[in-house]
């Protein structure tokens, strides 16, 4: 994008805004968010607010908003006034308007459900300014950035979580007459106060609910260990403390946090522990209250810990050739070689990165027979001419009974083309066919899923940070690979760093960091300080392009001043309690990074 010189920015925004305002004290929050604006190459002539689909209405932040919203609307009766939620990035999850007039004001510059008014994408506006700054801000007339709302006058108020202070939403009232700045300011922070008060009160309602149910749990005749979790608390008794510790411990509350997270589960999940002990996690919900307030873990630890591995020389590889050793992924391995030999088609399911096609290329050279592999993406467009042509190329190739056919992705398919799939593969004679794989991502598929039925076996790849004892291997391994000579090796901390990091985007990550540390000409040993900054930080989250880019910024600045918050956010230009705010959503913690 085209930058212009912060100075002249800086004094254009000034002198557009000493001209429009008549608030001295908020001139520093309106240049600086003019200032943002203009970095982000906003166009004050044009509105660009993105619309998002089905914005989540069941977070914590619309079950407590939405009725104290719909009171207040009461109150107001006609009056030309509206009032609106946001999460945190923006999205207008509701919008309560009486007012005629207003309504159509509104829905010309798209201030409704589901658009986002970010100032990435608006500018300064109460909203996107209110959860820029991390505080409440009255936008009036002039002083938006895009042209198109300087009829509106706004009060925006962020919303935070009451124990962990992270930024949830904002509340924001929007008029479009000039009228009291100080009592539409006033009325704006009573209500947010009221939503994180109900906010507050839910969480406790969650929390004693979970508390009793793990209380309960724990004074049954025969306990064993318990975990409790939620979001914001965890709670285990003695004889799980003592069962588990180190690796084991965190392997098991990421494991433990997954499930929680997936309320379609239930049931028992065996999860392979670092020590190379197996954990058997027997879920029940904690629905009290009329709400989910956790989940309660009954565990089983089976096994003795081993000894820790003495490291080969090279890399520990499956019966396949394949890096690894952790007990889930040679589970993976074994389970899906079996189903291959045995002519069965197979179903595998893992996040993106996790090595779901290199394990069907290995199946592929150990037992493909010598017939060619074909790999095909669903189709980007799901037009019944595309679809048709498509459909007709998977029965075609899944024809020659030599064929081992990789249909990739297909949790991409619509509802519509994922039927026609699973007509066609049922019709289809099995014993004159190719074999068949399928690919796709757990998270994106319903326990309903109407292909995983024609499938004779289902196998689940494991992310690489449930594969702790992994990742020593696969750095050696890359190392070796984009370094043949082997001069580079790596340094104790640098790799316990590496398998401390979460790595979401797992294998085919840690791959790209690898060869980008090979590639460097200096020294022969990698060390912590040249580890990239995706590798110092704690959070599971995919990130987008510019999301990587912000987080990197941060960390290089918090490495350049020695972990100096307060003076790493003045250099960036935002607030502390933004700086701090950003480094949760990251997961950095600035002391591990000296």
């Amino acid at each position: 994008m085209p930058r212009r010189e912060p100075g002249s920015s800086l004094t254009a925004a000034r002198e557009l805004y000493l001209e429009v305002t008549k608030d001295p004290s908020a001139r520093p929050l309106v240049v600086a968010s003019w200032q943002r604006s203009m970095e982000y190459d906003v166009k004050s002539s044009s509105l660009d607010a993105p619309y998002l689909e089905n914005p989540n209405l069941d977070s914590p932040l619309a079950r407590a908003a939405i009725p104290i919203v719909n009171k207040l609307h009461e109150q107001l009766a006609d009056d030309p006034v509206s009032t609106m939620i946001t999460n945190r990035n923006g999205v207008v999850l509701s919008r309560v308007v009486s007012h005629e007039g207003l309504t159509t004001r509104l829905n010309r510059v798209y201030l409704a459900p589901g658009h986002v008014f970010s100032e990435r994408y608006v500018g300064t506006n109460g909203i996107g300014t209110a959860l820029a700054s991390g505080r409440p801000v009255m936008i009036s007339g002039s002083e938006h950035y895009v042209e198109a709302l300087r009829d509106f006058h706004c009060a925006a108020v962020p919303i935070l979580h009451p124990t962990r202070r992270t930024l949830l939403g904002a509340f924001n009232l929007t008029t479009g007459r000039q009228g009291s700045a100080g009592m539409l300011m006033a009325l704006a922070r009573s209500v947010a106060g009221q939503i994180e008060s109900e906010i507050a009160a839910i969480s406790s309602r969650r929390e004693r609910a979970l508390f009793h149910d793990y209380m309960e749990a724990c004074s049954s005749v025969r306990p064993g260990p318990v975990l409790a979790l939620n979001r914001d608390v965890v709670m285990m008794n003695e004889q799980l403390s003592a069962a588990v510790a180190g690796p084991d411990h965190y392997a098991l509350l990421d494991h433990a946090r997954e499930i929680a997270d997936d309320p379609r589960f239930e049931g028992t999940r065996s999860i392979a522990l670092p020590s190379g002990r197996v954990a058997e996690l027997r879920v029940s919900r904690s629905r009290r209250e009329n709400s989910d307030a956790g989940a309660i873990f009954r565990v089983r630890v089976i096994g003795r810990p081993q000894p820790g591995p003495v490291v080969a020389a090279g890399p520990a590889r499956s019966s396949l050739g394949l890096v690894g050793s952790s007990p889930q992924w040679l589970r993976a391995v074994a389970e899906s070689e079996a189903a291959f030999i045995a002519g069965s088609w197979l179903h595998l399911v893992g996040e993106a990165g996790v090595g779901k096609c290199t394990l069907v290329e290995a199946l592929h050279r150990a037992h493909g027979a010598g017939g060619p592999l074909a790999m095909m993406e669903a189709p980007l467009s799901e037009s019944p001419h595309v679809a048709e042509v498509w459909l007709r190329e998977v029965r075609e190739v899944l024809a020659v009974p030599s064929n081992v056919v990789v249909l990739r992705d297909v949790h991409l398919l619509g509802d519509h083309l994922r039927r026609q799939l699973r007509t066609l593969l049922t019709d289809l004679d099995r014993t004159a066919t190719g074999q068949l794989v399928m690919t796709s991502q757990p998270s994106m598929v319903g326990a309903d899923d109407q292909l995983d039925d024609v499938c004779g076996a289902s196998v689940e790849v494991p992310p690489l940070r449930h594969r702790y004892g992994d990742i020593e291997h696969l750095v050696r391994y890359f190392l070796l690979k984009y370094r043949p000579s082997g001069e580079r090796g790596c340094s104790p901390d640098a790799l316990a760093m590496l398998q401390r990091c979460p790595w979401p985007e797992n294998v085919r990550q840690l791959e790209s960091v690898i060869r980008g540390l090979a590639r460097r000409p200096s020294g022969r040993t990698i060390r912590v300080e040249d580890l990239p900054p995706e590798c110092r930080v704690s959070s599971h989250k995919v990130l987008t392009t510019i999301e990587a880019l912000e987080r990197d910024a941060i960390l290089r600045g918090l490495m350049d001043r020695n972990s100096n918050v307060q003076r790493t956010a003045q250099d960036l230009g935002i607030s502390r309690a933004t700086m701090y705010r950003k480094m949760r959503r990251y997961g950095i913690v600035p002391s591990s990074l000296t």
